[in-house]
């Protein structure tokens, strides 16, 4: 996997720190906090993987879906594109690229009953996709660190639930910004060191048979345990409402506001 990986344009998808740090500038300018936004994306990740589940859909679906997301909001921000839009248009280009068709006015129904207050259609949910393909430049495929985590737990021999541990952290992990700093082979293998300290599992002399920069290794469990330490809880559907209803407010009304285009 690391080799087709590395052999095809994903690996261009990666950015740096600095790019992040760079992302939703105008949001920062309006408002909200660096902490603020983090938890906006771990809002709309949460609300990503809960809409794929009422319509039974493959996690790799909603795991796309959420890169898709995070991948967008890197030239957009907030105040700009809702991403109360975003997330749903998201989970359908998913859909498409995954070979889980679904209708966009199915879809539709099932956003307006997860959020009653959704107040989109799907004329906005297809307009939506059309500008996502464009920010995407139209690259829409994902390589998922699922099958390396299948191969990385059988060559390792943990056992059963420090295994299911690092499949929980796996799925965690879109909830970070790993997956856009670091190739698939490298969270996967974080994950499964994570969930080896968690079940008391000595990986040190597997880990050393392995040609990987343990150094991104490590960076990928800090990360991830500071995601647990610093968001245990996913904000309230009211506090994202908040949070966004106060920036766009300060958008329309500041003087980047008048004039600019505002996409959805």
């Amino acid at each position: 996997m690391a080799a087709s990986y590395w052999d095809s344009h994903c690996s261009r998808n990666l950015v740096s720190k600095d790019q992040l740090d760079f992302s939703h500038a105008e949001d920062r300018l309006l408002g909200l906090t660096r902490e603020h936004i983090q938890q906006l994306n771990v809002y709309f990740c949460a609300s990503i993987a809960e809409l794929a589940k009422q319509l039974k859909l493959r996690q790799r679906v909603a795991a796309s879906a959420m890169i898709y997301f995070r991948r967008a909001y890197l030239c957009n921000n907030f105040c700009r594109m809702d991403p109360r839009l975003v997330y749903v248009a998201c989970l359908y280009l998913a859909c498409k690229a995954e070979e889980s068709l679904l209708a966009a006015k199915h879809l539709a129904v099932h956003a307006k009953t997860l959020r009653p207050k959704w107040s989109y259609d799907v004329k906005d949910l297809l307009d939506m996709e059309m500008v996502l393909l464009e920010d995407l430049d139209f690259n829409l495929i994902v390589f998922s660190p699922y099958r390396d985590m299948g191969a990385f737990l059988a060559d390792a021999g943990v056992d059963t639930a420090c295994g299911q541990r690092a499949w929980g952290a796996l799925n965690d992990s879109y909830r970070s910004d790993v997956n856009l700093l670091y190739p698939p082979h490298v969270v996967a293998l974080g994950c499964l060191c994570l969930a080896a300290s968690a079940s008391g599992v000595d990986l040190s002399q597997w880990l050393q048979r392995l040609d990987v920069d343990l150094n991104q290794v490590a960076a990928v469990v800090a990360e991830l345990s500071s995601l647990y330490m610093q968001h245990t809880y996913v904000i309230s559907t009211d506090e994202c409402h908040r949070l966004l209803d106060l920036v766009c407010q300060r958008f329309e009304s500041s003087s980047v506001g008048p004039g600019s285009d505002r996409r959805r």
